[in-house]
């Protein structure tokens, strides 16, 4: 069991899954809902993002999905004393037809990872 979530860590767990691409640091920003016992691990590159389901307590990653970067129809950051608001809206096919799924987070500055209040405002300032 980590005590940190590490960038380092989920680029080595996505190049086991997806041996096809490269990953780079940088890329990644993190999810949360205040309370729930998942956050959100978000890769996004050029031609693709992957989201993956990670464990709160344990730092472990479950249940990634890759998809294509044209699916991502919004990503709104924005930057609050404690918290980022991120809100994400994708374009998802489930059981062969297309849906809108929002995702809202609000995730705290004092989450423990080693990236992502750098990656984040990263993120706010490629606007």
């Amino acid at each position: 069991m980590d005590s940190i979530l590490k960038e380092e860590k989920y680029l080595d767990y996505l190049s086991k899954l997806y041996a096809e691409s490269t990953f780079k640091k940088g890329n990644t920003i993190v999810g949360q809902r205040i309370g729930a016992n998942t956050i959100y691990c978000l890769y996004i590159e050029d031609n693709f993002f992957i989201m993956t389901a990670t464990n709160v307590r344990t730092f472990n990653f479950y249940d990634s999905f890759k998809g294509n970067i044209k699916d991502i129809l919004s990503l709104d950051i924005k930057e609050n004393l404690f918290t980022f608001k991120i809100s994400l809206t994708l374009k998802e096919k489930k059981e062969g037809k297309y849906s809108i799924t929002e995702y809202r987070f609000s995730t705290s500055k004092i989450l423990l990872t080693n990236f992502n209040i750098k990656n984040t405002r990263s993120f706010i300032n490629k606007k």
